[in-house]
């Protein structure tokens, strides 16, 4: 699947009241190496889901750059208008983790989050959320959504 860019600015066209931001952090260098926490965006728009993460994640640092998975998200223009800056936007091919992202800041380093598919069922997301990853990141982001599916669509045993 060959991206679709974009390679001028984008700016977001917001309802007028934003959807609440679906984040989970772990706290800082909490898993060198690893998931850093999960985010559960409400669509695969990123010109409207991506300010609404950095500006939720102001307090982690001041990201300049993201990197994600290409399948999850349908247009990845080349930069995103975050408030008065712009957040350069890049893409992993295959062979790469595609329900991860990877937010960096010239300043603070890097960012790495479980993106949880929007069509996620509430039960599965909530658990990701609340989730976190081994410390050794031994699991990643698709080991952690393949535990996820099977725990949440195993039939049920019953006591006869």
């Amino acid at each position: 699947m060959e991206p679709t860019a974009d390679h001028s600015a984008t700016t977001a066209m917001r309802p007028s009241t934003p959807p609440q931001v679906r984040l989970s952090l772990a706290p800082y260098e909490a898993v060198p190496g690893g998931l850093d926490g999960a985010w559960w965006p409400h669509s695969h728009n990123l010109i409207d889901e991506l300010p609404l993460l950095v500006e939720a994640m102001e307090g982690a640092g001041s990201f300049t750059r993201v990197t994600l998975g290409i399948e999850l998200w349908p247009d990845v223009p080349h930069q995103v208008a975050v408030g008065e800056n712009l957040v350069t936007a890049g893409w992993f091919v295959s062979g790469h983790e595609q329900n991860e992202i990877l937010l960096c800041s010239y300043r603070e380093g890097s960012r790495t989050l479980l993106v949880i598919p929007p069509a996620t069922e509430a039960g599965t997301a909530a658990w990701l959320m609340n989730t976190p990853a081994p410390v050794d990141g031994s699991n990643t982001a698709t080991e952690l959504l393949a535990i996820a599916k099977t725990r949440f669509t195993a039939p049920e045993v019953r006591a006869g």
